[in-house]
């Protein structure tokens, strides 16, 4: 759950978001993965397992990232990536929450490997779920 304490909903969205990949990026994969309230629509349940594989799959030695990176994949912090973020901030039409979409630092690069979360609630408490990680 996460709880908005401004006006601003959709920055603190991103906060949460950049917030989350920096867990990761210190080694607290499973404490990242506890901040997400339930499984996605697919019924996928997002474990440390699971975003490795996702790593692993899309940029395994065999892709062009894993040969530029022959010392392997790892999570950044935010502060250290370098260029541009891109992060995209949706209102459902109904009322019912927002979606992100938001690049993944990996490498000290903001990647083609984008989060999708969606944020379920009304005004300040959402549920968070990730709901997909896949390049674009």
């Amino acid at each position: 759950m996460v709880r908005i304490k401004s006006n601003n909903t959709e920055k603190e969205l991103i906060r949460f978001v950049q917030s989350w990949f920096d867990l990761i990026a210190k080694g607290k994969i499973a404490e990242a993965c506890k901040k997400l309230d339930k499984p996605n629509y697919y019924g996928i349940v997002w474990t440390p397992e699971k975003i490795k594989e996702i790593i692993k799959n899309e940029f395994g030695p065999e892709t062009i990232f894993g040969q530029e990176n022959p010392k392997g994949v790892f999570f950044s912090s935010v502060q250290e990536t370098e260029g541009t973020y891109r992060a995209d901030v949706l209102k459902f039409d109904d009322g019912s929450g927002y979606s992100v979409e938001h690049n993944v630092p990996l490498n000290r690069e903001w990647s083609d490997l984008t989060a999708q979360f969606e944020f379920i609630g009304e005004t300040s408490e959402f549920e968070v779920i990730l709901h997909d990680l896949h390049v674009l």
